[in-house]
């Protein structure tokens, strides 16, 4: 993950569950987790070796829309 970019990202959260986060914005790296901020502006942990799957979103910004990639 980079500073400033923003996120689909799925991750374990314990042994046997995995969840979601949508459209979040990377906001600090340390040396074990990144801090993400979601839209409605309230943050979570998320472990770098807890991430299972991670997709940027580019924002184009000639239509006004999201594509991921």
């Amino acid at each position: 993950m980079q500073i400033g970019k923003i996120y689909n990202v799925a991750f374990t959260a314990g042994r046997y569950e995995i969840e979601y986060e949508r459209s979040v914005k990377c906001i600090k790296k340390t040396p074990l987790s990144y801090r993400i901020e979601r839209m409605d502006g309230t943050t979570r942990l998320i472990g770098h070796d807890c991430i299972i799957e991670l997709k940027e979103i580019v924002e184009t910004t000639s239509l006004g829309a999201a594509s991921v990639e």
